[in-house]
């Protein structure tokens, strides 16, 4: 069971930038003696996210492959999330999506318990934020569980988000994404309305590496479509 943690007095002040909320997050954690605690921010627009921002104390291994393999936009469990009001339990969501069901077997090999809760928190005009909670027990342990750490969590979720809204401001989309010279030129011309035929006529390149810059542009940008990687790029200024 959690440990009581002083969440009012802990969340008077915005955090400093993304290292000091970081260590504040994995202090969370130990004081709450849970596996993990996971913070999403999604900008605007889910659909469109041309902020985004993640926060967890899980193995940097499997975030990173997570970005590159799955991110919020191809991820059921988010699109669950928040059609709820109240926090969601990690097994109905994969009750709900067998995608979900293989991600979450793919997060167990690097050390990710299998039982958590995620909560939505809405801000319309702002964005969308998910606060998630993990823990590694068996499921009759976790039945015993979850309704104390819902009450505990639920309340730090919203007060975590509140001291995040400075260092989300602040945040440097373009450098996050990081696209390389070739990357950013075709999207460039996207944007212009060229089609991957002209584009490679333009850099005399073949219409395949065309494909395939446009392809690691989407995965960087975390964008279902190229349209979606050119609204992206326009609006964190790695386009003109």
């Amino acid at each position: 069971m959690m440990s009581r943690f002083d969440i009012f007095s802990a969340a008077k002040e915005p955090f400093a930038d993304r290292a000091e909320s970081s260590a504040f997050l994995r202090a969370a954690r130990d004081r709450f003696g849970v596996l993990n605690l996971s913070y999403w921010f999604l900008g605007a627009s889910s659909e469109i996210p041309d902020r985004m921002s993640w926060f967890s104390t899980y193995d940097e291994s499997y975030m990173a492959r997570y970005l590159r393999d799955v991110t919020p936009l191809r991820d059921r469990a988010f699109q669950l999330c928040f059609r709820h009001l109240l926090p969601l339990d990690w097994a109905e969501v994969r009750r709900a999506d067998a995608t979900v069901e293989s991600i979450h077997a793919v997060a167990e090999g690097y050390g990710i318990g299998r039982h958590g809760i995620s909560i939505p928190i809405r801000e319309p005009g702002v964005g969308d934020a998910m606060f998630s909670v993990n823990f590694e027990c068996d499921d009759g342990t976790w039945t015993a569980l979850r309704a104390g750490l819902v009450n505990d969590v639920h309340l730090f979720a919203h007060y975590y988000h509140l001291r995040m809204k400075t260092v989300i401001a602040q945040q440097d989309t373009s450098a996050e994404f990081d696209l390389s010279p070739r990357e950013r030129e075709v999207l460039q011309w996207a944007a212009e309305g060229k089609t991957a035929w002209e584009t490679a006529r333009l850099l005399k390149v073949s219409e395949s590496a065309v494909t395939l810059y446009t392809s690691n542009a989407m995965h960087k940008l975390r964008a279902k479509t190229k349209t979606q990687a050119v609204a992206i790029g326009v609006r964190s200024g790695l386009l003109n």
